[in-house]
């Protein structure tokens, strides 16, 4: 049987920034979200003939947007 072991509620004893590390984390988290879900807005714009010359196809835009690059 394993041990689980929390760190204290104020982040103290986590050796990682504690609450503004997780803040940090948040805020890096939210703008990485915000980005992708700009770029899969900018390639869902597209025709499909645009989207054909970048080589990709419709279904093709969630990967795309989630890697940022094409076939």
């Amino acid at each position: 049987m394993g041990t689980l072991t929390l760190p204290f509620p104020s982040g103290r004893g986590t050796g990682r920034g504690g609450i503004l590390g997780f803040l940090n984390g948040l805020a890096d988290g939210i703008r990485d979200g915000l980005v992708l879900a700009a770029r899969y807005d900018t390639l869902a714009s597209k025709s499909d003939a645009e989207l054909a010359r970048l080589g990709l196809r419709r279904e093709d835009i969630p990967r795309a947007a989630l890697i940022g690059r094409r076939r």
